[in-house]
């Protein structure tokens, strides 16, 4: 498949989730910064969001510039991805308005979580699929950061049934890890 095509569509999706996270920044009630207080819990999962959405659209673009081909695996594992990314408003709105439900603090976990584990997928067929630059692409699953987040998911899938907002402490360390320890070759942002 042209791969300049999977990359339009991407950018394409990013920007429309994202546009629609910025539309749904919610406005404090009040004159005082006490207001703004008020909404911390929503704050917080955007910006973790936000963040976590930045890092990986570059990863993704480190990734397919890496790439020559696109397979039909790597295309619906993107449109995977993409649809997990999708969902990211609902699970900001859900646990912004819910911070201390167990029911939310999963749901906005999990859909990290399998958006993280459909990137890495991906990287793992990208990979396959162009054995010329496969090395490179592999680059992408750094053992420090591809031990950590596997620790983070599981640590956090366990304390979360007792204390559900340590999904969004969890996912924030997360977000610094893979600022710190970027793929190998890319710029280093830190």
């Amino acid at each position: 498949m042209n791969k300049s095509r999977v990359e339009a569509f991407t950018d394409a999706i990013i920007a429309i989730v994202m546009t629609i996270m910025v539309l749904e920044i919610k406005v404090p009630h009040g004159a005082g910064w006490g207001s703004l207080w008020v909404e911390k819990a929503y704050f917080v999962a955007y910006l973790i969001s936000f963040f976590r959405i930045a890092t990986t659209c570059y990863n993704h673009h480190y990734l397919f510039t890496n790439a020559r081909w696109i397979s039909r695996r790597a295309f619906w594992l993107n449109i995977g991805w993409l649809f997990f990314m999708s969902l990211f408003p609902v699970a900001i709105g859900w646990i912004s308005e819910e911070p201390h439900s167990r029911a939310a603090a999963y749901f906005y976990f999990l859909i990290f979580a399998v958006w993280g584990i459909t990137f890495y997928v991906m990287v793992a067929v990208l990979a396959h699929d162009n054995p010329k630059n496969s090395k490179s692409i592999l680059q992408m699953l750094r053992p420090k950061r591809s031990l950590f987040e596997l620790a983070s998911l599981i640590i956090g899938v366990v304390v979360i049934y007792w204390l559900p907002i340590m999904a969004l402490i969890i996912l924030g360390i997360n977000i610094i890890f893979w600022l710190v320890f970027p793929p190998k070759g890319s710029d280093k942002l830190l």
